[in-house]
């Protein structure tokens, strides 16, 4: 991540948090990750060009050459996505798992619970030696979310929450809650890095 985006992230009390939502995130990716692993054959490469659907309205555009482990790619959808979608990405041993649900808390709120129910249920950081401070993450299309990165003693990555907003006829704000968790061997992850910082500021939604 550039050093030009980092910075703190407080915390919001007051912030309203969908916990069962973010709980099914959570259970996802708890199981999801740890089951995924270098030996596994994935069929669906990504080329150039190629656009990813992560959720309804929301779309990342994947690194050319990384394998599509599970989502669907735009023109290539068999069924209507909804608002809760999973992506799952994969270069070797490097896993880039995007979660969407509808939620609409602040970024920071998001990522905190995540944390939270994370720990308990022992996330993809597991053994983690260590957590960095939280940084501002922004998309091509502007919008901020929050980040940290986890380092363990042969794996590291980080965890990113974006909320995109959309503004529907007839309703209110409504919130889209977005989280992306990248983990893989050191080595792996500092060589695809150009790659995850692409992938993460692609994340952008139609309306």
């Amino acid at each position: 991540m550039g050093s030009d985006e980092r910075r703190s992230w407080g915390i919001e009390p007051r912030t309203v948090v969908p916990a069962l939502v973010v709980l099914g995130l959570a259970l996802v990716m708890s199981v999801v990750l740890p089951s995924i692993d270098s030996a596994t054959a994935y069929r669906d490469q990504v080329h150039r060009g190629d656009i990813a659907e992560i959720a309804s309205g929301l779309t990342l555009v994947p690194a050319s050459g990384w394998e599509l482990a599970s989502g669907a790619l735009v023109g290539e959808t068999r069924s209507p996505i909804g608002t809760t979608a999973a992506t799952e990405l994969v270069d070797g041993s490097v896993n880039f798992s995007v979660q969407a649900a509808p939620f609409d808390g602040k970024p920071s709120a998001l990522l905190t619970r995540i944390n939270k129910i994370n720990d308990d249920l022992h996330h993809v950081r597991g053994r983690a030696a260590g957590t960095t401070d939280r940084y501002a993450v922004r998309t091509r299309q502007g919008v901020v979310g929050v980040a940290e990165d986890f380092v363990g003693v042969a794996r590291q990555g980080s965890v990113v929450a974006f909320v995109f907003r959309s503004h529907r006829r007839s309703t209110r704000s409504q919130g889209e809650g977005v989280e992306i968790v990248v983990g893989g061997p050191t080595g792996e992850i500092s060589r695809l890095r150009d790659d995850i910082v692409a992938m993460i500021r692609s994340v952008r939604s139609a309306s």
